[in-house]
């Protein structure tokens, strides 16, 4: 019985960049690998193909997978794990091809008419063409395969797959990217919670953390799992675009709104009509263009640049910033009012020094991924773990990636070293200290929750005692969650 439905098909592929005398098919696909007729290669079970083939009405597929059976007539080849975008793409190519069918796909069982909406055999839902089946059949999959390896686990192991769980949140329908999300450690797995709670809403959600922690995945993670999905999710980086030019990028501009100005522009905010506008790094707006974002806000409208009447759209928004933005409202460098309308809903995502575990993880994670795509077979050494246990990774995911993907590239051998992480040996021998913005931070955190208890929760009190505003006290509750 299966756990995924596969098709006929008929498609000339290539294995491993050699064109074959008699070029070979793919007669028979699913989501979870392919089997191959005419003139192939003699590879062993267990061998790596890499796999090059057109799926109709999209640019030609790069997949590799292993060998995992050979017939006279062909071999069988199952799919290493494939990015996100193929797998939406591979769904779609066999969702419009299964037909009408009176057989279930997954367990053969005949029916005299057509599919009926659950298989009274396998119990698997058969109304492939509604709107929620793709998730539907990811979820299912998953837990399936999960059970038939649970027998063979013990115990700890159980529990460590149980923390893996919510990285599916993750890892569903949309960008391949949200296979880089990836952790078990406390503070990412109340990350997946809050996204899983927020997502269906409708409310505008702030996101904080370091470069690199993820902002804009995390973003994305909330508009693939909301209403919204299926409409356009749209990112702009406000630090990127030089201030001149960045309200017409954010709302547009009319024909002749100024010297040239050729023709009319629709901005970010009107284009992200439906779906959902991701403000990253809404810390550098200008005082000006925060005034203007704060009305969009509040009325949904759009003005463009030179235009004498407004639209009216409908669109979630998403910031992100890196910034302490308690700190730049005390400075009258950010709008208190717009602080507040983007406050609604707040995810400090954790740097990688604070994920402890976690850092292993991503970069073992990152070490596979990358070798299945260059084709390579590295391991790290055993001294390698505690090195990367003992660095701070300032640049936090974003520095793992680049250094795991530089080690592979430039690596002799096949195990892979503390140097060429670029991590030296005093990195392995020497637990980190914390730094001044660490110790700054512990005992800010201690003060205000003693503060706070002594208050009474009484939140006037406490910032009174404290010296500072309600506004602020707030603020610094949220970012230590006391």
């Amino acid at each position: 019985m299966r756990i995924s439905p596969r098709i006929e098909a008929d498609l000339l592929v290539t294995i491993n960049e050699k064109d074959v005398e008699s070029k070979a098919t793919i007669r028979d696909i699913g989501m979870e690998g392919v089997f191959i007729r005419g003139r192939v290669p003699s590879p062993k079970v267990g061998e790596t193909l890499f796999m090059k083939y057109d799926l109709p009405g999209y640019i030609p597929l790069e997949q590799s997978g292993k060998m995992i059976r050979k017939e006279p007539s062909g071999i069988a080849i199952a799919f290493y794990n494939i990015d996100a975008s193929t797998k939406i793409k591979l769904w779609k190519f066999i969702l419009d091809n299964l037909g009408i069918l009176n057989v279930c796909p997954y367990c053969g069982e005949h029916y005299d008419e057509v599919l009926p909406p659950i298989c009274k055999r396998c119990n698997w839902r058969l109304d492939f063409h509604l709107p929620d089946y793709f998730e539907y059949y990811e979820k299912n999959h998953l837990l399936k395969k999960l059970y038939s390896k649970a027998d063979h686990l013990e115990a700890d192991q159980i529990g460590r797959l149980i923390n893996f769980v919510d990285v599916d949140l993750l890892k569903g329908r949309g960008s391949g990217g949200f296979q880089e999300f990836v952790g078990t450690s406390d503070v990412m797995r109340e990350v997946f919670s809050k996204i899983r709670r927020v997502a269906p809403t409708d409310i505008p959600v702030l996101i904080l953390g370091e470069s690199g922690t993820g902002k804009e995945l995390t973003a994305l993670a909330i508009h693939e799992r909301s209403p919204r999905k299926d409409k356009v999710f749209v990112p702009i980086n406000c630090a990127a675009i030089p201030e001149t030019l960045l309200e017409s990028e954010l709302f547009g501009y009319e024909k002749g709104a100024f010297t040239g100005a050729y023709h009319s522009k629709v901005g970010k905010c009107e284009h992200a009509d439906g779906g959902t506008l991701f403000l990253d790094e809404v810390a550098e707006l200008s005082p000006g263009l925060q005034a203007k974002l704060l009305r969009f806000l509040e009325n949904q409208i759009v003005e463009r640049i030179g235009a004498g009447s407004g639209k009216k759209v409908n669109v979630r928004v998403i910031a992100a910033t890196n910034c302490k933005l308690d700190s730049a409202i005390a400075e009258g460098k950010f709008r208190k009012d717009l602080y507040y309308r983007l406050d609604a809903f707040t995810i400090n995502l954790p740097s990688v020094r604070e994920r402890n575990e976690d850092k292993i993880v991503l970069a073992r994670y990152f070490l596979k991924k990358f070798s299945r795509e260059m084709g390579a077979s590295k391991e790290f050494t055993e001294d390698v773990a505690k090195a990367i246990m003992n660095y701070d990774w300032p640049g936090n995911v974003r520095e793992i990636i680049n250094k795991v993907r530089k080690a592979i590239v430039m690596s002799n051998g096949s195990l892979l070293t503390p140097q060429d992480l670029d991590l030296d040996s005093s990195d392995a021998s020497v637990e980190r200290e914390l730094s001044l913005q660490d110790v700054k931070q512990k005992i800010e955190k201690q003060k205000v929750k003693e503060v706070i208890e002594i208050s009474g929760n009484n939140m006037t009190k406490a910032a009174k005692m404290l010296g500072i505003s309600r506004p602020s006290l707030y603020i610094l509750k949220k970012k230590y969650n006391l």
